[in-house]
């Protein structure tokens, strides 16, 4: 099935039901990124899965300041 096809069935799904199984997609790449990506890939993979398991709100401009100070000092 192409990815289109399955975007438009899901996309009527209630929201909760669209969250529950982008949560397995995810979980379920965590299995696999360990052998089969680069690394980069790998570690930006693995930030997203810790984010999505996360029950807190992110706070973008925190996020986006600590980056800011890391980066420029």
């Amino acid at each position: 099935m192409q990815q289109s096809l399955v975007y438009r069935e899901v996309s009527t799904w209630p929201a909760g039901e669209r969250l529950a199984l982008a949560t397995h997609l995810l979980q379920s790449l965590q299995q696999e990124i360990r052998y089969s990506v680069s690394e980069e890939r790998r570690d930006a993979l693995q930030q997203l899965i810790g984010i999505w398991k996360t029950d807190q709100i992110i706070d973008e401009k925190q996020i986006v300041d600590e980056e800011r100070m890391r980066k420029y000092g």
